[in-house]
């Protein structure tokens, strides 16, 4: 049986699945759908949120070198930040953490916030067509800031998810 290479990085695995009779194709039979089983587990995303660093679960594509080693997929590490309160009228920074370094590349950076008082809920980077209601956000090799036009400091509780890789 033939897979294309987009079956090969599927995460599905079939309940059911045809066993041969005779052992010797029965064993390369249940040796590929072990295989199946593992990759499935290994390359799913862990649900843990954690203020540490920690893999994902999620591969990145092979890297952009030519040498042998990047021509492997890429682990993407994810970190979360406790933000704590959204600035008022201004940029508030907070350290991240992580050990940074010329092949680190950011996958992905995005926050919510909180006013727990009335409640409400937003999503950072904030995008409004009242420009002085935009918050952005950007990180650089030491912090995650956060700058705003005008006073958010209602929006008490604010976490921060970076997804990242190390290696190019």
């Amino acid at each position: 049986m033939t897979q294309s290479v987009a079956q090969q990085l599927e995460a599905y695995v079939p309940l059911y699945d045809y066993i041969p009779e005779n052992w010797e194709s029965a064993r390369g039979a249940l040796t590929e759908f072990l295989k199946r089983i593992s990759n499935a587990v290994n390359i799913r995303e862990i649900g843990w949120f954690l203020e540490e660093e920690l893999l994902s679960g999620q591969q990145f594509f092979p890297g952009v070198t030519s040498s042998p080693i990047n021509q492997q997929f890429r682990s993407v590490f994810r970190k979360v930040v406790n933000f704590g309160a959204l600035p008022n009228a201004g940029t508030k920074s907070v350290p991240h953490g992580i050990t940074t370094s010329a092949s680190t590349s950011l996958v992905q950076l995005y926050a919510a916030a909180t006013d727990p008082a009335v409640p409400n809920y937003i999503p950072i980077p904030y995008a409004s067509p009242t420009l002085n209601l935009n918050i952005q956000m950007y990180m650089d090799a030491t912090n995650i800031n956060i700058t705003t036009a005008i006073d958010w400091s209602t929006y008490t509780r604010c976490f921060v998810s970076i997804h990242y890789i190390k290696e190019l």
